[in-house]
């Protein structure tokens, strides 16, 4: 089955391209940033029965360094969200957080007046198929994810069953 691909927040701009599409499986990811920019990113995912680096996106600028470690197999991501600007012709990724089914890890980085918002709802199955997005000068200009669209083994059939028991309920009381 096909991916969806959404996104990138960020747009366009003079940027370098990036993807990471059917890495969906990922154990870590590394961010480098400062207070209001995202200089990088680079992803540890599962692949194969073994763990695989992604190359870095962005640049080697490095004022702050955080190493978000997801409890892997078990945490997946949820959402994505942060805030980018637009300078000098130049996308900015300003702040990224990432939620999973666990917990929150985030912001990196700081959104300002001039920001503009961004939010990539994944869900709570494990429908994450991969990164995409584009790099310049300043760092991360732009970031989309991939996303698998549901399959009937991601279902939960026992929920089913109890929303339609409820649905036969109803009917007999009329």
């Amino acid at each position: 089955m096909e991916m969806i691909k959404v996104g990138p927040a960020g747009g366009e701009g003079r940027n370098r391209w990036w993807d990471e599409k059917g890495r969906g499986e990922v154990a870590q990811i590394f961010v480098s940033y400062n207070y209001d920019t995202v200089y990088s990113l680079q992803f540890l995912f599962y692949e194969n029965d073994t763990l695989v680096m992604s190359n870095k996106h962005g640049t080697n600028d490095c004022e702050s360094f955080c190493a978000v470690a997801f409890d892997y197999p078990t945490e997946f991501l949820t959402s994505i969200s942060g805030s980018f600007r637009t300078s000098y012709e130049h996308n900015i990724l300003n702040s990224i957080s990432f939620v999973t089914n666990k917990g929150s890890y985030g912001p990196f980085g700081n959104t300002s007046i001039y920001s503009k918002m961004f939010i990539t709802q994944i869900g709570n199955y494990r429908s994450f198929g991969g990164f995409h997005g584009s790099t310049n000068s300043y760092g991360i200009g732009s970031i989309g994810v991939y996303m698998k669209p549901i399959t009937i083994s991601m279902i939960n059939f026992k929920d089913l069953s109890v929303k339609v028991e409820k649905e036969e309920v109803q009917e007999k009381m009329v």
